[in-house]
């Protein structure tokens, strides 16, 4: 039992619809550096962290890799257990339940082109009447709709760089990405960030967390808690190896 302690996540199925022996389904969406969801077996410090701190003693963990869409769907209709990387939002709490202890913390972001005045922005009021493109299902800070911008959602894989065609052809002014930490990557990824920068939304710290369903037991949920507060150090060090690559 001390290392199933040590562990980030303890998830310890005493009651509810499964238990030890049985298959423990974790759906997870395209999200790096985090998670890749590309090949048939989802991989990044996401899954690495997942795989190494999740200790269940004959279980099966199943990774479903869906659309970020569906993962919302599959977490309401109980298609699946766990979820990573989802941020709490008084309608997903109506079927799902969220870690207290978030899993990362990260700063919301807009896309722009180099060539763009918004390089001289300050604030989301030097954005008013712009329209950005953004992941159709996913997180939107009110913020944005405040200050008068526009949003125009996407969905399907590849958004960003299916967003960056749109500012390419002039349909766009930006690309709002929850976490700020994707866009970079993504831009990285595609060599295009000596043509497009990431401005950092001032004051938009965001929580990434671990849900579940929403009838998960309690022994489980406080278990997991515990670890998360002792251990959320650890999954920052598994990205920034990544990061680093």
């Amino acid at each position: 039992m001390p290392q199933f302690l040590s562990a980030l996540f303890i998830l310890t199925f005493f009651s509810g619809s499964f238990a030890f022996g049985e298959v423990l389904r974790v759906n997870v969406y395209d999200l790096p550096p985090h998670i890749f969801t590309l090949n048939e077996e989802p991989e990044g410090p996401g899954i690495t962290f997942f795989k190494d701190y999740v200790k269940l003693p004959n279980t099966e963990v199943r990774w479903v890799a869906t659309p970020f869409a569906r993962v919302l769907w599959d977490m309401q209709n109980k298609k699946v257990d766990v979820a990573l990387f989802l941020v709490p939002s008084p309608e997903r709490e109506k079927y799902m339940r969220f870690s207290k202890t978030p899993l990362f913390t990260t700063s919301s972001a807009i896309i722009i082109p180099r060539n763009s005045p918004l390089t001289r922005a300050t604030s989301l009021k030097d954005f008013r009447g712009r329209t950005l493109g953004h992941s159709k299902d996913s997180f939107t800070p009110t913020e944005l709709l405040k200050h008068g911008i526009k949003i125009e959602p996407l969905s399907g894989e590849n958004v960003i760089e299916r967003n960056l065609q749109k500012i390419r052809a002039k349909r766009l002014d930006g690309i709002f990405v929850p976490t700020a930490s994707n866009g970079e990557y993504i831009l990285r990824k595609l060599r295009v960030d000596d043509q497009y920068q990431v401005f950092v939304v001032p004051d938009t710290t965001l929580n990434l967390h671990v849900a579940f369903r929403k009838d998960i037991d309690e022994k489980t949920y406080q278990m997991v808690e515990a670890a998360l507060k002792k251990n959320q150090r650890i999954y920052r060090k598994l990205l920034d190896q990544q990061l680093s690559r």
